[in-house]
């Protein structure tokens, strides 16, 4: 049952308005000035507002903006005077769901009341249904389907009760420090501080008082004594992003410290025991790092005991329709417009582009999207031009390292048969036919580029 708000400062009207929800099976609660209708919504919820717009006091188009600003879910009706489309116009704007004109026969308000239950129905199926995807295809609030991102998952679950160093690798923008966070909110050390630092962020003098601290008078400004990251991540998980940034003086204190389990602020004399996990990140190829004598292998290999590499977004995504509905439920002006969706042409669009930058990037153009949008449904997105993307992705991806034709050649055929089969929803048959290969061949093709049909058929 529904429970419906009759506001109207005419008593036989507000009358005849309860008496007629009340036989189409509302709950009715009525009020006969806007001051009392602000009161009742403080204090119980209403799926409904059915509200004159001449009324003394709070008029019907200041309680319909009150109502828009305060419970986004409850839709208002507005009652507006005979043939005033002015009026209408602008109860429209101010946040009313519909409205009837007087005078009005019962068959107008019960098509206008079943209209917006009807999409109050659809839009808590539409919550129920999100909220069930994202308990099957999420960990710790990060969404996937994609067969590579679950086997991160479940490497992420096994080291729950470990405390083993992990190295975690991806371009930029594939959500390192949240899988970070995840370890750390499913280990026992959750209940502690989780502490990221960003050690391209400082310069290497810096970095040192940050990751240690310092005593009073260990140099100049230390105006007083102040704790590092380090011991702020005591008994929890310190989190070094870009660890390859990190100069080579800083990574062998850092190794002794990780060795004996202790630290010492600058300028002091006093050891402290330290008990925490490290979790480092990197988007370049450490290998080159350790090549370049830029790392040092003793701490390279105390600190990269469990890898974990996340797939870029171009590699999953069966899970673009996942992120763009979530990014959509939680984007503040998303909300407050109600954009629920983006519209097929524009997830085609999405699908078919490269995503250098990743998830970061779909969020930096979903939020342009939602700010320019005049609609419940996103029409248009601003994508990046497409030349040069396939090599802008590839040197993104490894360390801007130069590329081979046969490195090439292979990442565009990849690419053109993700496209394929993203056109075609996973079907072997018809993506062979326009690729004018054999079923077997495109097989050995996908088996060679880590692709899998399944990914492919719950998209468009």
């Amino acid at each position: 049952m529904y429970n419906v708000l009759i506001v109207e400062d005419h008593d036989r009207l507000r009358e005849q308005l309860g008496q007629f929800y009340e036989q189409e099976g509302f709950k009715v609660t009525t009020a006969c000035c806007g001051e009392e209708a602000v009161e009742k919504l403080s204090q119980e919820k209403f799926a409904i507002v059915v509200s004159d717009v001449k009324m003394p006091g709070l008029d019907g188009f200041e309680l319909a903006r009150h109502a828009r600003e305060r419970y986004p879910d409850t839709d208002v009706i507005l009652i507006t005077a005979f043939g005033n489309i002015k009026q209408a116009v602008e109860a429209m704007k101010l946040g009313a769901s519909d409205y009837i004109t007087k005078p009005f026969q019962p068959e107008a308000i019960r098509l206008v009341s079943e209209k917006l239950i009807e999409r109050r129905r659809l839009l808590e199926e539409v919550k129920e249904l999100r909220q069930r995807v994202h308990e099957e295809h999420s960990l710790e609030n990060i969404l996937s389907k994609s067969p590579k991102m679950l086997k991160v998952f479940d490497l992420i679950r096994s080291l729950a009760e470990t405390d083993s160093g992990v190295m975690i690798t991806g371009e930029t923008g594939t959500g390192k420090e949240l899988i970070a966070r995840a370890i750390h909110n499913l280990s026992r050390r959750k209940s502690k501080q989780f502490v990221a630092i960003n050690c391209g962020a400082f310069p290497d003098t810096l970095l040192e008082s940050e990751l240690f601290g310092y005593e009073k008078g260990a140099f100049t400004g230390a105006v007083q004594s102040r704790g590092g990251k380090i011991e702020l991540a005591d008994g929890g998980t310190l989190f070094l992003d870009e660890i390859e940034a990190m100069a080579l003086p800083m990574q062998v204190k850092l190794l002794r410290v990780l060795q004996e389990r202790e630290v010492e602020r600058l300028g002091g004399n006093r050891k402290a025991k330290i008990d925490m996990r490290v979790i480092a990140a990197t988007n370049v190829d450490l290998s080159l790092c350790l090549a370049r004598g830029t790392l040092r292998e003793d701490f390279y290999y105390r600190i990269n005991v469990i890898p974990i590499q996340l797939p870029p977004l171009r590699e999953r995504l069966e899970d673009l329709p996942l992120l763009v509905d979530h990014i959509l439920s939680r984007h503040p002006v998303a909300m407050e417009k109600r954009i629920r969706q983006v519209a097929a042409k524009v997830l085609d669009q999405m699908l078919a582009y490269h995503w250098p930058g990743n998830i970061r990037e779909l969020e930096n153009i979903l939020e342009r999207a939602i700010v320019k949008s005049h609609g419940d449904a996103i029409e248009n997105v601003d994508l990046p031009a497409p030349p040069q993307r396939i090599l802008d992705a590839w040197y993104a991806g490894n360390g801007n390292r130069e590329i081979s034709l046969k490195q090439w050649l292979s990442s565009s055929e990849k690419d053109y048969l993700r496209s394929l089969l993203i056109k075609y929803k996973g079907s072997i048959s018809s993506t062979a036919k326009e690729a004018k290969v054999d079923n077997k061949t495109l097989y050995r093709k996908m088996r060679r580029h880590g692709l899998h049909k399944e990914s492919f058929k719950d998209l468009g």
